[in-house]
């Protein structure tokens, strides 16, 4: 029986069921994998029932499992790696913690319960299933496997891609049931050898090239995770020749019932419908490359239509000129076009950032967007994002997100400090840490995934209006899947998850986009083997290119509360995890707590090189001097009570200015921040509060309501009694070391 997760409902169901037979609520089916032996009890923590092999039901989803504190350091892989949702997957529950059985259970393993099916299964391992794949396929797998080398290298899990039990699949992709610890670093020669396991049985186009990289890897001739990926592509390159591909593309935005504008925006515009086909059947005249970009101007902020306009027009602008090309020539490099991808959204960035500074918008008045699209080459799918809104990968048996949210839950997720399934659901964690217009580019990440159509797929690209409470996990069989056989059209199929956005959603715009790839094999062509040489001056050629790029770090230090309702208090996971700032000690203590060595309770805990190097490169955290997550707490718009008496100034006070201070705040008094300014030369920062509450001490003046230990440096006519609403600056590392968060503001703004 599964429990209803409706708090207000709450009644037991029968497995079968797909909604509660009481609320009409979903039920989701949670199966988890276990990692571990298998226990004897028919039921985990009284909640998870077996269903077979180590397969588990969660019978009560609606009530999110507690992360543990601290993380066992073998977790830490799972975490890092996050970003690889499509293939790796992600810690759910711990059960009996720090016990000699320990029960680690896992989410979106390499399990499948079809439509149709009764019961959940194993997924196939790639060996079983790999001789009846097509070409394309069995590349398309390898190819995968060589993307995902270097960093399971870099967290020490890359046996998890050499073993036959763990390394599984799904239609065209590669899923990993669970991760498995290196005994020894293994190495791109090792690889080889176990692809020379599956030349038998490779399928004739591509032998040769399989068995000359084979020969390569074992050899040592290719060194580098990048050359082998390359090599990849340069053989799916050559053999999509052979396949014809047809993609209906479709796309709508609304309003939505409760809001006073659509701040959504799409292209190409909201009702269009295209068809593209590519290959040897297609019509001979040339058609540019199908674009399909989602925005959601962020909620709240004044000017998050003109955001999310902007940003479609200057990306569209952006990439004319790479279209243009694709149009007389299909034939690409994905790197170039990864980075043109990139330019396109930072020019983006960067356009509606000027226009904020331009109007002198701060803080929460600053406009911006959020950011999914899709650009389709040939056989080749581009998917880019920045923010929540998101991309899904439908296929005949499996709805899988693609992209990985920049919210404050995934980020924490990154940095080690629980598991997804419990951040997500606390409040704040959904607040938003980029999106377009906030800042620089050298602040933004922008994350681009690509995807090989070797089968049948819906790529559903859509704002949180639609994908908010689990819709589109909902849904997608009734109003996604029967695209894919032709009994639904892709138009039709947009229109009604826009209507069902609005009817079980209905708090924000939606826009809902599909592209329909379908792909028929002719006669693929034999792939040739490309030498080392070859490979190497490509490699150069291309990280040269990218050198004479401006650099975009992946930052993720920029904060962007997201202003929907359902999101209301914006930090308190983030204010409880860092604590009092200034206590850099504590900051350490949090950020390098055992990172993994091994996947078993057993393992050893000592700190590996290459993931203190990882931790240092995405935790500025540590650096108390840096811009945004060096003090969360004074974030604009968070609220925070004084444990210490603190001036306030009319202005921010600069060198040689005579600045008016307007009285002191004493102790327990709670505020709003307004405004944090920019960095002065000295990296100084002023900071703009609002006062909430005013607490004067028992001690307090007579005359002035202020205690009598007041600030030296403020003299009693200065410290004018200050109370609610009054405004002032104060100096933030003054602020941070007296400041704490208030987990309910004790006021509201105006």
């Amino acid at each position: 029986m599964i429990k209803c997760p409706n708090p207000e409902c709450q009644a037991s169901n029968p497995e079968g069921n797909e909604q509660c037979a009481t609320c009409q609520t979903f039920l989701p089916h949670r199966y988890l994998w276990v990692v571990g032996q298998k226990p004897k009890a028919a039921k985990l923590d009284k909640r998870y029932v077996w269903q077979q092999q180590k397969i588990v039901l969660d019978t009560e989803p609606g009530v999110p499992p507690i992360s543990p504190d601290p993380l066992p350091h073998y977790i830490w892989p799972y975490l890092m790696l996050a970003s690889h949702g499509l293939h790796v997957p992600q810690p759910y529950a711990l059960l009996n913690n720090g016990t000699k059985h320990e029960i680690l259970l896992l989410d979106t393993a390499a399990i499948a319960i079809e439509p149709g099916d009764t019961a959940p299964k194993l997924l196939p391992t790639l060996t079983e299933v790999w001789p009846k794949a097509s070409p394309l396929r069995q590349l398309n797998w390898l190819w995968q496997i060589a993307n995902l080398w270097s960093d399971f290298v870099e967290h020490q899990v890359a046996s998890s891609l050499l073993l036959s039990e763990s390394l599984r699949v799904h239609g065209s992709l590669v899923r990993l049931l669970e991760l498995v610890a290196d005994a020894q670093p293994p190495t791109l020669s090792d690889l080889g050898a176990f692809w020379q396991t599956l030349l038998p049985k490779a399928q004739p186009p591509i032998r040769e090239f399989l068995e000359g990289l084979c020969t390569q890897l074992i050899q040592g001739d290719i060194r580098s995770a990048d050359i082998l990926s390359n090599s990849l592509d340069r053989a799916i390159a050559t053999l999509a020749d052979g396949y014809q591909v047809r993609y209906d593309l479709s796309v709508v935005t609304d309003q939505g019932p409760s809001r006073k504008r659509n701040e959504d925006a799409c292209y190409p515009a909201s009702g269009t419908s295209q068809t593209h086909s590519v290959g040897a059947k297609a019509n001979a005249r040339n058609r540019p490359p199908l674009l399909l970009l989602v925005c959601d101007g962020i909620g709240g902020h004044e000017g998050g239509d003109v955001a999310s306009q902007l940003a479609i027009a200057t990306i569209q602008q952006q990439l004319a000129p790479l279209l243009d090309q694709l149009t007389n020539q299909p034939a690409h490099d994905p790197a170039v076009v990864t980075l043109a991808i990139q330019k396109a959204v930072y020019g983006a960035n960067d356009r509606i950032s000027q226009h904020n500074d331009q109007g002198h918008r701060q803080a929460r008045d600053r406009m911006g967007t959020t950011l999914v699209m899709a650009l389709v080459i040939g056989i080749h799918m581009y998917v880019a994002h920045i923010g929540d809104s998101r991309a899904y990968r439908i296929s005949s048996n499996s709805c899988r997100q693609v992209t990985f949210d920049d919210d404050v839950a995934a980020r924490e997720v990154r940095l080690g400090y629980g598991f997804y399934a419990d951040l997500v659901n606390r409040p704040g964690t959904g607040a938003l840490i980029q999106a377009l217009g906030m800042g620089h580019s050298s602040a933004l990440h922008v994350v681009v995934q690509r995807l090989v159509l070797d089968e049948d797929i819906v790529l559903l690209l859509c704002s949180d209006g639609l994908s908010d409470y689990d819709r589109v996990e909902q849904y997608w069989p009734t109003h996604l899947l029967p695209i894919l056989p032709s009994k639904l059209k892709p138009i039709t199929a947009v229109k009604n998850l826009v209507q069902l956005a609005n009817t079980y959603n209905g708090h924000d715009n939606v826009t809902v986009g599909v592209i329909a790839g379908r792909v028929q094999e002719l006669k693929p062509p034999s792939v040739p083997v490309f030498s080392p040489a070859q490979l190497a001056s490509h490699s150069t050629a291309l990280h040269t290119q990218v050198a004479d790029t401006p650099s975009q770090p992946a930052s993720e230090t920029m904060l962007v509360p997201e202003p929907v309702s359902k999101r209301t208090s914006p930090w308190p996971v983030l204010l409880g995890l860092v604590g009092i700032l200034g206590t850099v000690t504590a900051l350490t203590m949090v950020f390098f707590r055992n990172p993994p060595t091994a996947l078993a309770p057993d393992s050893d805990p000592s700190i590996p090189e290459t993931i203190q190097d990882r931790i240092s490169q995405n935790t500025e955290t540590v650096d108390i001097t840096d811009d945004a997550l060096s003090t969360p707490l004074l974030a604009p718009g968070n609220y925070i009570q004084l444990n210490q008496p603190v001036s306030l100034l009319t202005a921010p006070q600069v060198t040689g200015s005579d600045v008016s201070p307007l009285g002191q705040v004493p102790i327990g008094t709670t505020a709003q921040i307004l405004t944090r300014q920019e960095p002065a030369a000295d990296q100084s920062r002023w900071v703009k509060l609002k006062i909430c509450e005013a607490s004067p001490s028992e001690t307090a003046s007579p005359n002035t309501g202020f205690p009598d230990n007041l600030d030296p440096t403020v003299t009693t006519s200065e410290s004018l009694p200050l109370t609610s609403g009054t405004e002032g600056w104060v100096l933030e590392a003054t602020l941070a070391e007296v400041a704490l968060a208030v987990e309910q503001p004790a006021c509201q703004p105006e």
